[in-house]
């Protein structure tokens, strides 16, 4: 789709703005919730902590003050023995992915890029175990990925191809 900044279109679009402002309407920047989800160590208990968002106050602050500083801390900065690691990327619709880890050490990533519809599972049952896996272009896929301990490394591509057929790449 194209569209032509004609004069005609940005005056329009100038008095709509001005209008706005004028009724007393204001533009701010959303405020996003944070990507990050807390993955518990084997054995721990609840209730499950969440990582401290910037910006956010755990009291009330009076008018005129601002709380304290809480710094921001992305959970892959964090170097510790023992951590599992959980990535997702989602580039679509109705996608749904699930990563559970037990054990220590344990990384998964999962990517679906242009994908719709598609439901993954990953499960780790173990200690030091790895996967990689990629679904592109794809639509209402379900996979799931299993590695008890010892497992071997999964890095895996799902494609669908142009001519609709569907590679598999391990």
């Amino acid at each position: 789709m194209h569209f032509a900044l004609t004069p005609r279109f940005t005056r329009c679009l100038v008095g709509a703005v001005a209008a706005l402002m004028a009724q007393g309407l204001s533009f701010s920047p959303a405020a996003a919730e944070s990507a990050y989800v807390e993955q518990s160590q084997a054995g721990a208990r609840l209730p499950v902590h969440a990582l401290p968002i910037a910006n956010s106050h755990s009291g009330v602050v009076p008018a005129g003050r601002s709380g304290p500083a809480i710094p921001r801390v992305a959970p892959e900065a964090i170097a510790a023995a023992g951590r599992n690691f959980a990535q997702t990327v989602q580039i679509g619709n109705y996608n749904q992915v699930a990563q559970i880890q037990n054990g220590a050490n344990n990384q998964s990533a999962v990517g679906i890029i242009a994908g719709n519809a598609n439901n993954v599972g990953v499960l780790q049952g173990g200690n030091n175990l790895r996967s990689n896996l990629v679904l592109l272009n794809t639509q209402g896929l379900s996979v799931g990925v299993i590695q008890p301990n010892g497992s071997a490394p999964v890095n895996m591509l799902i494609a669908r191809l142009p001519n609709g057929g569907l590679l598999i790449k391990r």
